[in-house]
């Protein structure tokens, strides 16, 4: 998974260049790969009948190997990042105008719909699965329609819904979320953000390779202990790695590109 974002890194100037160069070519070409990789996600999930939970599925090692780990079925958060960039960059100063020129009931109803919608969308793809799983507990089928519709849309539906709500704080719509979110105090976090990435996982397995019981999906309260403790340890584990690896390096850097 961790290559992922280098293959990412290494083909995004591509779709940067001729989005900037041509985009009557650029937009198409994303919009092709971003739709192509949606649509993979989708054959794949049907046809190797794949849930949109695969804890305690049997075939969980084979959704893990042909799509979790995949670029290709990784990428489209990234492209709606791209694309979203380059028309930030280019239409964010008349969009600011057109919010600007709102009335302030409109603003507010504007920017309640927005916030409404895309926090929804956020919340039925992370905590939607709640109902699939207990479904599965009770040894209920599996829709496989609701299965492959969650594996082709969820990744691109999260990344349109987070561009929006960027949209919204960026032209005056976020009101009290845009104060909350520009807190400084997330600078502290976001540093580590990307060690959180690295370490997370493999704390994770690690808990899980030394269990003696069986792993039973409990939600509420056990799980929302798991996940504090989680929580916790990965990013007192990522200071460490920030403090010890990722900042001296940084430093090095700095220190290389002055001469």
């Amino acid at each position: 998974m961790k290559i992922d974002d280098f293959q990412f890194y290494a083909v995004a100037p591509i779709f940067i260049y001729l989005l900037y160069k041509s985009p009557r070519i650029g937009v198409p070409v994303t919009l092709v790969a971003l739709m192509g990789s949606c649509i993979a996600a989708g054959v794949l999930s049907w046809t190797h009948n794949f849930t949109a939970t695969v804890i305690l599925e049997v075939n969980a090692f084979d959704d893990f190997r042909l799509m979790y780990i995949k670029p290709w079925i990784r990428i489209p958060p990234y492209l709606v990042g791209v694309l979203g960039g380059w028309w930030t960059y280019k239409n964010l100063d008349s969009l600011k105008l057109f919010v600007g020129r709102l009335r302030m009931g409109q603003k507010l109803l504007l920017g309640c719909a927005l916030w409404l919608v895309t926090c929804t969308i956020q919340y039925w793809i992370v905590f939607g699965l709640h109902s699939q799983m207990l479904h599965k507990l009770a040894g209920e089928p599996q829709s496989h329609i609701a299965g492959t519709l969650y594996e082709t849309f969820a990744r691109t539906s999260w990344a349109i819904a987070l561009l929006l709500q960027i949209l919204a704080c960026e032209t005056g719509l976020g009101g009290v979320l845009n104060t909350l979110l520009s807190w400084r105090g997330w600078i502290v976090l976001s540093r580590l953000t990307f060690a959180v990435y690295l370490l997370h996982y493999s704390l994770i397995q690690s808990y899980v390779a030394q269990l003696r019981h069986a792993f039973f999906y409990r939600p509420d309260y056990e799980l929302a202990v798991l996940y504090i403790g989680f929580l916790g340890i990965t990013y007192a584990v990522a200071a460490l790695l920030f403090t010890m690896v990722e900042q001296p390096v940084a430093f090095l850097e700095r220190i290389f590109y002055r001469r």
